[in-house]
């Protein structure tokens, strides 16, 4: 760089915010950026309640030690709600998935949330799937089915079978919803009567 030439593209602390905002799912460089000199833009005042929503977050909600549904409470509301069916166990990918399931009134069971799912590009094997923890469920013989309600993509599908293979042998019926899921979708954003759909179409595979 040539002497008393100024420095070109935004402030290192800008950069900064942006790299972080881009972390976040869904959020490419061209979001992040708009995002960041909006942060910038606003009052001091919103910006840090947005900090500070984020930490409170952080510091209240944390995983169920049953279902690993996130909640202010252990267990979760769920889990601690006597009316539910304690028969039935619905496997998840994600806590959004568990709230979406909620919304469609679907389904009044029980859940358990994965950690993750199967995505080797993104160093997640089948040890990450704590599969362990799943079979200790049906430990005590309560549990007569578990429903896999992985999404319907790729790795949605592979890490359904894993889990099939790991509950094969183990005297619970094992169901996988089907119908009315369109591939390559995901939970979180299919209507309502969807899902009601899938969970009624839902297919045995073991």
């Amino acid at each position: 760089m040539a002497a008393g030439r100024a420095p070109t593209g935004p402030p290192k602390a800008v950069q900064v915010l942006e790299e972080k905002l881009a972390t976040l799912p869904g959020v490419g460089k061209v979001t992040a950026r708009r995002l960041a000199y909006h942060l910038l833009k606003v009052e001091a005042s919103r910006a840090r309640e947005l900090a500070e929503a984020i930490l409170q977050a952080r510091r209240e909600i944390h995983p169920c030690g049953i279902c690993g549904n996130l909640a202010a409470t252990d267990p979760c509301w769920i889990c601690a709600d006597p009316d539910r069916d304690r028969s039935v166990l619905c496997v998840v990918e994600d806590p959004r998935d568990l709230l979406a399931l909620e919304k469609a009134r679907v389904y009044r069971g029980l859940y358990h949330v994965l950690p993750c799912r199967l995505s080797p590009l993104q160093g997640f094997g089948p040890e990450s799937l704590e599969i362990p923890r799943l079979l200790e469920r049906l430990e005590g013989g309560d549990v007569k089915e578990v429903i896999l309600a992985n999404n319907p993509d790729q790795e949605g599908e592979a890490t359904a079978g894993l889990l099939a293979e790991a509950l094969a042998g183990k005297g619970v019926r094992v169901t996988r919803i089907a119908r009315g899921m369109p591939a390559g979708s995901s939970i979180e954003q299919v209507q309502s009567p969807i899902l009601a759909d899938a969970f009624e179409g839902r297919r045995p595979l073991v």
